[in-house]
């Protein structure tokens, strides 16, 4: 049983060496076994069941699988995982695995790693956003929603703002979240805010003397 159990381990290490299929922490706990197992100590049956999980992700079959995985990855779905990784890494969910995508351009995700977090709700909303047509392009004219007015912005009531730039990063699967750097006019600090905070300047009409409406002569008491 022993030399069976060190011989399907270093067999599996073999294949991972060879393509990279596993985890650093299913290589570590791979490693750990055999040396547990080198030391004439037994494996509990929750230990064999990782074995048998890890094993399995090895064989020719989940192999090719694998490598078609990073292939299709590359291709078709990095893109997208590089603006939801950004989104996480803010959030501070999934930041393993999201720093290391957005760190290692040669990294390619487990297929179900990347599937629990790229194809969630929130996700999916966060990229949806991204990938939607700025309602504010840039050269725009805005001004803050009353309601987004915080202590450090209220003297910006009504005042406009150029839009300076639309930003890739999405940082909330909130509806509106696309953001922008605006410039207010009169200010030389850019601010960022979010596409559901402002809105399409709207200039008050400047009524000349001469549009008023027709002058009454005001009644004079004797």
């Amino acid at each position: 049983m022993k030399d069976q159990l060190i011989s399907q381990i270093t067999k599996t290490l073999d294949v991972h060496q060879q393509h990279s299929i596993l985890s650093d922490w299913e290589v570590g706990f791979c490693e750990s076994l055999l040396d547990q197992l080198e030391r004439n100590r037994t494996l509990s049956e929750k230990q064999l069941g990782f074995v048998k999980k890890i094993e399995e992700k090895c064989t020719p079959a989940a192999v090719e699988t694998s490598l078609n995985w990073a292939s299709v990855y590359k291709e078709k779905w990095r893109e997208d995982t590089l603006i939801i990784a950004k989104y996480y890494r803010n959030a501070g969910y999934y930041l393993g695995l999201a720093t290391r995508i957005l760190e290692d351009p040669d990294f390619v995700p487990e297929p179900n790693k990347h599937k629990k977090m790229c194809e969630n709700k929130y996700a999916q909303k966060v990229l949806a956003t991204a990938k939607a047509p700025a309602a504010f392009p840039v050269g725009t004219d805005v001004e803050f929603r009353r309601p987004a007015l915080g202590y450090r912005t209220r003297h910006l009531a009504n005042t406009p703002c150029l839009v300076v730039e639309v930003l890739s990063e999405v940082f909330s699967p909130a509806k509106g979240a696309k953001r922008y750097n605006i410039l207010p006019y009169g200010e030389g600090t850019l601010l960022t805010v979010e596409e559901r905070h402002i809105k399409k300047c709207r200039y008050k009409k400047i009524v000349k003397s001469d549009d008023k409406a027709d002058d009454k002569t005001a009644e004079i008491p004797f």
